[in-house]
């Protein structure tokens, strides 16, 4: 079976002798490619090659005017718009809209649209047969069920600024064009405009070529059509259509039939007289159609390897009959990865620049410059911004030693803000952190930046491909700057930095790098346009999904879609066909078809194959196979509640904590140990410590931290004094001192000592952290006069345990204050967190399995037994300062073991001291016993939903 081209060039070849003097025109230029090679297998000595051509190319091969980039239009179009509309908006707020102006005059030239009757202002409904002279009965019933759903008669600002802005569109129409033909430039739709008007006359530029030959066309605009007809008229065109008899006669795919029945009707076919209308697309014979259900993108791209094996016949030298074709083009890297190893491939489609590296830091280096605001002449940047900078691969790979260590220094603290001060000394982090005010001098900065990467000198082992790819995609950002200035020099246009930076985004955007390689060999990898007029053995389409194919997305326009319709513009209505057309001719003459959608529903994907494979399904004419990839979804096995202990594990904690400088038992391991065995061997057996995180808010344990650090400030200058009520009301009544002191301790605790902006959470925190110190000042005043012996001080003893081998164990810990009243030695200890009023005995501390709230018992307690055996005359009493319920009548910092209703408060440690070191020996025993294993604690909604361990546990 032929080709399409194929047969289109064999009819070329055995009608006309030479073809220097033949134009062939196609949709798009890969057609071009393919048809030049099928003439030049079909001859058997050399001769003239036709020329090939798209038909946006034949239209501006006739104008003198220059194509403008759409940056340049968008101020071109602003100085008109500021010549005729009355106290115009700053070019910062028309940009959002310029462009979708931009669209709707490029429609309205293309489908040779009146722009007088399109843009007139309609203030009186009554008046519409006059207003609209000239126009059809259909045209305009549809214009007056617009006008009358408008309503103009009950006004609000948004129908007034819509009446207010279309009363001017033609005029601004007509100026801008006028403008532009001034500076010898135009826009696509101008210059099809232009030539289109001209066709009535001789049209010069064609008089090189005897005939054109226009192929495998679908939907026309109207200057395209006009053109066509004005040549069939002279005789100079033949039109060659591709197209299956079941959606032009049929009752099957009318939609995709429906602008190649209209262009058959005007145009003819010339078609060779002998060729097959009736393709594989109407029969079930001999074909294959198999569509994969499949659970993500990513399975789809995964398929690949396997669903190449599967073609039968594909080989290196047939590898061009078979084409992947991506209905989202966004799959394209991901298919790339996917690719099995040793196949040729030829990519049709460009690389977006927006999934490079290069792109990713540019796009960083904008919301940089659009975060960064100043305080009291101070610049400041967004911590998140300046860790991403510096995080970024092709940023990391240049930095030298000193800028890494300072990098890390200015970068390691919880803090929202960053000044650049920090990075002045340095060299690529010092261009990059600055705030650039002016838009001239932002292109600069960014060409300096990117100029610093391609600069540099890798190492030898370095791969020179990848060097070379990413050079290849800084080039192609400069000359997106390039492009720029030129805007920014425009006199009359004034942007703001904001402005500009949106615009060079968009710029990159839309930027594709394309691919070099042997077109016309190996697997093709295409999007669904480049598949025109071409044709395939073996397909693989993938993301047939309902919203991808077709895909019916409408842009933004001031033409609204009842009036567009009225006037011959297209419209999303018009979408599906164009897609339908595209997706069925493309199976013409195709063997072996397999269609790939993702079934699952996330976001705003339906999770449904396209209605085109719904259609097949439901044709009789058509077999497809169904294959399901998705697999049912079991839980994981949970692992072990048990984990037997192993010499390796005994022989890791013997070395943390009873070598010769080996860590301090803590109180945090051994109440780890009492609420979770396996945590306390996740955490000091495995030596899985938690990652440190580096938080943008002050959360609970930070909270703790600060308060500690706020009161240790307030009282060190106190040590070794005696402290009355007098001097605690003097720091009470001195709320700058204590609002300072808070200050310093966030600045030093969470912020690293980098000052910056309050955040929101740091006005409320501080607040807090206010009320709750004035707290604990006021239950102080209460216990004076106190002498402080000790702030933050360490204190350790060994335990009494009959194991010899544990005779080198340290227990203990800071406590966080140690005062004497009266005769009695308190331990005091800050809990911002919850704990237990009172315990029903000293036993219940080493409960396993416990609940936290005693926790902050047991290392109160830990802290007397280390202060007793180093003072054993002092009387020593427990207290704990429970923040949250200090501002309580029934506040009491005392221990308070209950025996039924009533208890009563530890007010000497000496009490409970041996109950204590009884269980306290009972418990480190364990830990360090070789025959006790871990045991997952079974508590799992309270203790296992916030553990960072959870995971291992397959909890």
């Amino acid at each position: 079976m032929d080709y399409f081209l194929e047969k289109i060039a064999k009819s070329l070849k055995n009608e006309f002798k030479n073809l220097n003097r033949h134009c062939l025109v196609f949709p798009g230029r890969r057609a071009g490619l393919y048809i030049i090679k099928y003439l030049s297998d079909e001859l058997e000595k050399p001769m003239w090659a036709p020329a090939t051509c798209t038909i946006n190319e034949l239209f501006r091969s006739g104008s003198s005017l220059q194509m403008a980039g759409a940056e340049v239009l968008l101020c071109e179009l602003y100085k008109v718009y500021c010549s005729i509309r009355k106290n115009p908006e700053s070019f910062d707020d028309f940009f959002f809209w310029g462009d979708m102006m931009l669209n709707d005059f490029d429609d309205v030239d293309k489908y040779l649209v009146d722009p007088s009757s399109l843009f007139r202002n309609v203030k009186d409904i009554k008046d519409i047969d006059f207003h609209f002279g000239g126009l059809t009965d259909e045209q305009k019933q549809i214009i007056k069920s617009f006008w009358v759903n408008f309503d103009a008669s009950k006004p609000t600002d948004e129908k007034d600024s819509f009446v207010s802005t279309w009363s001017i569109l033609y005029e601004i129409y007509t100026e801008f064009r006028l403008s532009l033909r001034q500076k010898n430039l135009a826009y696509e739709g101008m210059i099809f405009r232009d030539i289109a008007e001209e066709c009535d006359k001789e049209l010069c530029f064609l008089d090189d070529w005897e005939m054109i030959h226009f192929i495998g066309f679908n939907a026309l605009n109207a200057c395209e059509q006009k053109l066509m007809m004005s040549l069939k008229r002279s005789g100079k065109a033949r039109f060659y259509w591709d197209y299956d008899n079941s959606y032009i006669n049929g009752n099957y795919y009318n939609s995709a039939g429906h602008f190649i029945r209209e262009n058959l009707r005007l145009l003819g076919n010339d078609m060779p007289g002998d060729w097959d209308y009736d393709t594989l697309l109407s029969s079930s014979d001999n074909v294959s159609r198999k569509v994969i259900k499949t659970s993500s993108d990513v399975a789809q791209v995964k398929l690949i390897p396997e669903i190449m094996k599967s073609i039968p016949g594909l080989t290196t030298e047939d590898a061009h009959h078979t084409a992947i074709v991506l209905s989202d083009e966004n799959m394209l890297m991901p298919v790339l990865t996917s690719l099995p190893e040793g196949l040729d491939i030829n990519i049709t489609m460009g690389y977006p620049l927006k999934q490079t590296l290069v792109y990713t830091l540019t796009r960083l280096l904008v919301e940089l410059q659009k975060s960064a605001f100043v305080i009291d002449g101070i610049v400041r940047f967004p911590s998140g911004i300046i860790r991403g900078l510096l995080n970024h691969p092709l940023v990391k790979r240049v930095l030298t030693d000193d800028e890494v260590l300072k990098s890390r220094e200015v970068t390691s603290g919880n803090f929202s803000w960053i000044v650049p001060a920090g990075f002045s000394a340095m060299g690529l982090t010092a261009k990059m952190i600055q705030k650039i005010e002016k838009p001239e001098a932002i292109s600069e900065w960014f060409r300096e930046i990117l100029t610093d990467i391609a600069s540099f000198e890798y190492p030898e082992s370095n791969d020179s491909t990848e060097e070379n790819i990413i050079n290849e995609f800084i080039y192609r950002v400069v000359l997106a700057l390039n492009r720029l200035e030129a805007v920014i020099k425009t006199p009359g246009v004034i942007l703001s930095t904001d402005t500009y930076l949106k615009i060079f985004d968009r710029l990159l955007r839309n930027q594709s790098v394309p691919f070099s390689g042997e077109p016309l060999s190996g697997v093709q990898i295409m999007g669904i346009l480049e598949t025109r007029a071409l044709d395939f053995r073996n397909l693989i389409i993938m993301s047939v999904n309902e919203g991808v194919m077709p895909s019916l997305s409408s842009s933004s326009s001031f033409i609204p879609f009842s009036l567009r319709e009225a006037f011959g513009i297209p419209s999303i209505n018009h979408q599906e066909s164009i897609f339908a057309y595209h997706f069925y001719r493309l199976q013409h003459r195709a063997k072996n078809v397999i269609f790939t959608y993702n079934s699952s529903s996330e976001g705003l994907k339906s999770g449904e194959m396209s209605r085109f494979l719904i259609q097949m399904n439901y044709n009789e004419n058509m077999k497809l196979e169904f294959i399901n990839t998705g697999f049912a979804l079991r839980a994981a096995r949970p692992a072990s509640e048990v984990l037997q202990r192993t010499d390796e594990h005994s022989e890791n904690l013997a070395k943390r904590y009873l070598t010769k400088g080996g860590s301090v038992l803590s109180p945090s391991a051994i109440n780890t140990w009492l609420s979770c065995r396996m945590k306390f061997f996740f955490r000091y057996v495995a030596g899985l410590k938690e990652p440190d995180k580096t938080a943008s808010e002050i959360d609970p344990a930070m909270f703790g931290t600060i308060l500690h650090d706020v009161m240790t400030n307030l009282y060190k200058e106190y040590t070794g004094k005696v402290v009355n009520a007098g001097i605690i009301e003097a720091i009470v009544k001195n709320e700058s001192l204590i609002q300072n002191t808070i200050d310093k301790a966030i600045l030093e605790n969470f912020r690293n000592g980098f000052d910056g902006p309050v955040t929101g959470n740091e006005l409320i925190i501080k607040d807090v952290l206010y009320n709750f110190i004035r707290r604990v000042l006021s239950t102080d005043i209460s216990a004076t006069p106190f002498t402080l012996l000790f702030l933050e001080n360490f204190f350790e003893f060994s335990p009494d345990v009959e194991n010899t081998d544990l005779s080198s164990l340290r227990i203990g810990g800071y406590a966080d204050r140690i005062d004497m009243v009266g005769n009695g030695t308190r331990i005091v200890d800050y809990k911002t967190g919850i704990v237990s009023d009172s315990i029903s005995s000293i036993d219940d501390l080493f409960e396993e399995d416990k609940k936290k709230d005693s926790d902050g018992w047991l290392q109160v307690l830990l802290y007397c037994e280390a202060f007793t055996r180093k003072y054993p005359d002092k009387v020593v009493m427990p207290s704990i300062y429970k923040i949250r319920k200090m501002s309580s009548k029934s506040f009491n910092d005392k221990l308070i073991i209950k025996q039924g209703r009533d208890g009563e408060p530890v007010l000497n440690y000496l009490l409970v001291r041996d109950l204590f070191n009884s269980g306290l020996n009972s418990t480190v025993s364990k830990i360090f016993n070789r025959d006790e294993p871990f045991v997952m604690t079974k508590d799992i909604r309270g203790k296992c939903l916030y553990c960072p361990y959870c995971r291992l546990c397959s909890r």
